[in-house]
């Protein structure tokens, strides 16, 4: 199968007729490649497509979002060719958000995914521990990113590259921060959330929150590692994925 033309979705692999699709959407600042090593773990029977955001990759000449909502009407666009086959939302920290946004607009609109996962994001319900960042000057906004560990050192010590990148970072942590649903509703699919041990930014007990919306069967899965565990435990996560009866 041809990787999807819409810029929002970029495909891994091929897949002559595949049961479903896995769609992954990642956390701020990253893009659709941090995905690409799962082509090598997902099953052969499941197709693999990644979210790109403006403002990054292919995409870097466009002015990045800042709201969850404003990528759903594309993102439902995107996804519409797939037809009816079922669906697997992924998302971490950020891209939970993501996932769970569209995973309700879909449902809204007649097309449930099989399927939530969420990954190192507290519940929708729940209010951020710490301050937005969109007082913080880029000093601080770097010290800040520093402290979450996701950005390698030479990144953040390279003026030039910062310098490109901050808008689409800020705008990143923008989307992140500003999602909030007091008073969600169930969804009507199972969910599947997944905590590091020692990540402190979405700590397992606020993960274990996404619970109160899972109108079909809830599961938490705890690794080890900090809020970016994904990467050393990609082969588990996907493990886990897999094995869901859909």
């Amino acid at each position: 199968m041809a990787p999807p033309p819409s810029p929002w979705l970029q495909g891994f692999r091929a897949v002559s007729a595949p049961h479903r699709t896995l769609v992954c959407f990642p956390y701020a600042g990253a893009g659709a490649a941090i995905f690409r090593d799962w082509a090598s773990d997902v099953g052969p029977d499941t197709d693999l497509l990644a979210v790109r955001l403006p403002g990054r990759e292919t995409r870097i000449g466009e002015p990045p979002l800042h709201r969850v909502e404003e990528t759903i009407p594309a993102l439902l666009a995107a996804l519409e060719p797939l037809g009816e086959r079922p669906l697997i939302l992924f998302g971490h920290s950020m891209g939970a958000a993501l996932a769970y946004a569209t995973a309700r607009a879909l449902t809204a609109h007649g097309r449930p995914p099989a399927l939530l996962a969420v990954s190192g994001r507290r519940a929708p319900h729940l209010p951020s521990r710490r301050p937005p960042v969109d007082g913080l000057d880029d000093a601080a906004f770097r010290a800040r990113l520093a402290a979450l560990g996701g950005t390698p050192p030479e990144v953040l010590a390279c003026d030039d590259l910062m310098e490109l990148m901050l808008p689409m970072l800020r705008a990143d942590f923008a989307m992140s921060d500003g999602f909030l649903e007091p008073d969600p509703p169930p969804l009507p699919m199972p969910i599947l959330a997944f905590a590091g041990a020692e990540d402190t930014e979405a700590t397992v007990m606020e993960v274990a929150g996404w619970e109160r919306l899972a109108g079909a069967g809830f599961s938490l899965r705890t690794l080890p590692g900090g809020h970016f565990f994904l990467h050393k435990q990609r082969a588990m996560i996907v493990r886990h994925l897999m094995e869901e009866n859909l």
